[in-house]
């Protein structure tokens, strides 16, 4: 497992380092100045922080001789990479600045720390062991979070923020946990978030168990995406090939606060979506979130089709779901839709009785 090593280039980028607390496990140096060379140990890898796109900042990570990270700010559509840059070894972490940039870094920077370097013998990793060299240069690799006192809630979120992304090379997982957490609990969140990915993408997980049994879970998300993806809402509604799909776009911008109710409607309509499904959608995924999370799970763990028909058409019936969902759980699953919408008949037939 590789060491990282936090390096500043500039005042703020050495801030967001403090600001971090990042753990003994990695190595920080001063701020880098132009032209200096960073003396690494071996199986140290340097992770060069900007909190602006200085030219001369960005030449000097891509004459790097081997492979580092970068974490610089989220650049706009219209600004491009230098071409040195996206073919150098240099792995791409931009951060979204929400607020106060020194804080927006060193959330990422904390997240990253804890992918690579934050384990103990107790953890353990399903797919590779190290994840770096899944890492691609040349795109963007983009930090997701998820948080709360229910796992089913914290998993269901983070799958619908990955679903809205147009995956390139996967996504590498990392779920903090109580450590009284039963496997089993863990085995649900993780087929959950594997329907969010496309079955082509590959996918690494890493379970890291806090010993504080009442601390929050928290989920994080290293998703690689085609290089200058822009963050414009309507260029992720484009991407999604489904209605879903590009409801879900949508929605977690709402959730998220990036939109509100009136520019929610206005999306919906400008892209043949109709906002009562918008409405429906966010208060199955974030107001009903755990009663959701139990349908997925169940249908993942159904006997056969015949259960999974039964299931799907009680919600279709008492109005749980509604037909556009219907759709996407039969693509899913490989269901008769007909034969769902005659069952969800006779059971409100039944019920009205």
């Amino acid at each position: 497992m590789k060491r990282l090593l936090f390096v500043p280039m500039d005042e703020t980028a050495s801030q967001a380092i403090d600001m971090a607390a990042l753990s003994p496990k990695s190595g920080r140096s001063g701020i880098f100045a132009r032209g200096s060379k960073i003396a690494t140990e071996p199986g140290q890898l340097p992770v060069f922080v900007t909190t602006g796109l200085d030219g001369e900042a960005l030449d000097a990570v891509a004459g790097f001789p081997g492979r580092a990270f970068l974490v610089f700010p989220e650049p706009p559509a219209e600004v491009k990479l230098p071409e040195k840059l996206l073919k150098s070894g240099v792995v791409l972490v931009p951060v979204r600045v929400e607020s106060l940039a020194t804080f927006s870094f060193s959330q990422i920077l904390k997240n990253l720390e804890i992918l690579f370097n934050d384990y103990s013998p107790d953890d353990f990793n399903l797919g590779s062991e190290d994840y770096f060299a899944e890492l691609k240069p040349g795109v963007f690799n983009r930090f997701f979070f998820a948080e709360g006192k229910h796992l089913k809630e914290a998993v269901l979120r983070m799958a619908h923020r990955v679903r809205s992304q147009r995956i390139k090379e996967g996504v590498a997982y990392t779920l903090r946990v109580p450590a009284n957490t039963a496997l089993f609990a863990l085995d649900e969140a993780i087929d959950v978030l594997e329907i969010a990915l496309p079955p082509d993408k590959p996918i690494f997980f890493a379970i890291r168990f806090d010993r504080d049994n009442q601390a929050p879970i928290r989920i994080s998300a290293l998703v690689a995406t085609p290089e200058q993806a822009t963050s414009d809402i309507q260029s992720r509604i484009d991407s999604q090939a489904t209605y879903l799909g590009k409801l879900s776009v949508i929605i977690e911008a709402f959730a998220f606060r990036d939109i509100d109710e009136k520019e929610m409607e206005k999306l919906c309509r400008e892209n043949g979506l109709e906002p009562d499904d918008a409405d429906r959608l966010y208060d199955l995924v974030y107001a009903r979130s755990d009663e959701t999370a139990d349908l997925i799970r169940k249908l993942r763990t159904a006997m056969g089709n015949g259960d999974r028909v039964e299931l799907i058409a009680e919600k279709l019936a008492d109005g749980f779901i509604d037909v556009r969902i219907l759709e996407e759980l039969t693509g899913l699953f490989g269901l008769d839709p007909d034969a769902i919408l005659k069952r969800a008949e006779e059971i409100k037939k039944k019920t009205a009785i």
